[in-house]
């Protein structure tokens, strides 16, 4: 990429956005209806109408164009969206300024994109599959042509683990289950588009969607998808799911676990100990175990414990002290020295 190529940036105007309430939405729109130097602003009215807010760079001389048709059946927005080469970045303003919670995946069909997130890169050819989460960065290099299926967190999560190991990850999508979802997602997006009168009652086919869309990531990540008749084991496994996927997070609790789960920690508390677990020590031993994972390993050599303790959601050196001493016997320090250059 060229350093004499002009770089237009444009930001997300507006300090916070919602998107309209779930209904059946039928929408076309285009670049093409605005003067040149105003369609990046009108791309990102568009993209974040939707997907999310984003920040949008391009690099071509002849102006930015592009197309997004969209769908909504049931709160699941399907888009098919192309454009001229750009870059997209969801980042800590735009993350901010997403007031619902959206899980994502991308259904490439022309060209070669490359969608970076969690410290992983997925670079999707056609027919391929990629995860990526609202709630964090994500920086989208696009490409060609897509289909973008917008998922509200919960209605996905429900069926199948999407934690940051699953994100950012190159799904494969040509053959079995997940070329069935690829083909439904497609079909779709075709028949709701051309056909006016088939958008009365699709709300269901947004938990059609859903479902196909679980499996074909369940396939890939050789995961089961959780049990729907058990509501019990659900909450519990979704729970651990949000203690793994945040662990990281100082604010990570029961009342913020319980909240996600939509239930009540009161709820939470029995659930966890019906298994004879506790949902506290649940969280401290997780963290305890990636501190000291960090502490056996060169990469993190030249980080304090401190520090070490605080990126692993600790808030309290003490407390860390404290509880690391008692759990593993000996303090952070020892620990690190007797570990040195273990891993």
């Amino acid at each position: 990429m060229t350093p004499d190529l002009r770089c237009a940036i444009v930001r997300d105007r507006d300090a916070a956005y919602s998107p309209p309430e779930p209904s059946a939405m039928n929408q076309l729109t285009t670049t093409d209806h605005y003067p040149r130097d105003d369609r990046l602003v009108s791309w990102a009215d568009q993209v974040r109408e939707s997907c999310v807010p984003m920040v949008f760079r391009t690099w071509s001389d002849q102006g930015f164009r592009g197309e997004i048709s969209s769908v909504n059946t049931g709160g699941v927005c399907v888009s098919r969206i192309s454009a001229v080469d750009h870059i997209a970045a969801h980042d800590r303003d735009e993350v901010r300024r997403t007031a619902d919670d959206y899980l994502l995946v991308s259904i490439q069909t022309e060209g070669r994109s490359a969608l970076e997130q969690d410290f992983r890169t997925a670079f999707v050819d056609p027919t391929d599959m990629v995860l990526f989460d609202s709630s964090r960065n994500f920086v989208w290099h696009f490409s060609g042509q897509h289909y973008t299926i917008r998922f509200p967190r919960k209605v996905l999560e429900k069926l199948v683990p999407c934690g940051r190991q699953r994100t950012a990850v190159r799904i494969p999508a040509a053959t079995g289950i997940r070329r069935i979802a690829a083909d439904h997602i497609a079909s779709l997006h075709r028949t709701l588009s051309l056909d006016g009168d088939a958008m009365s009652g699709c709300e269901r086919l947004g938990d059609v969607s859903a479902n196909l869309v679980a499996l074909a990531l369940a396939d890939y990540f050789n995961t089961v998808p959780l049990p729907r008749s058990n509501v019990r084991e659900m909450h519990l496994l979704r729970a651990r799911a949000i203690i793994k996927d945040r662990i990281h997070d100082p604010e990570l609790g029961p009342e913020q676990i319980a909240d996600e789960l939509g239930v009540s920690s009161r709820y939470l508390y029995r659930l966890f100990a019906k298994v004879d677990e506790s949902i506290g020590e649940m969280i401290c031993t997780s963290r305890l175990n990636g501190c000291a994972e960090w502490l056996r390993q060169r990469a993190y050599a030249n980080r304090s414990i401190t520090d070490v303790a605080m990126a692993w959601g600790f808030n309290s050196a003490s407390h860390f002290s404290r509880t690391f001493r008692a759990y593993f016997g000996m303090s952070a320090r020892d620990y690190r020295a007797k570990h040195r250059g273990a891993v």
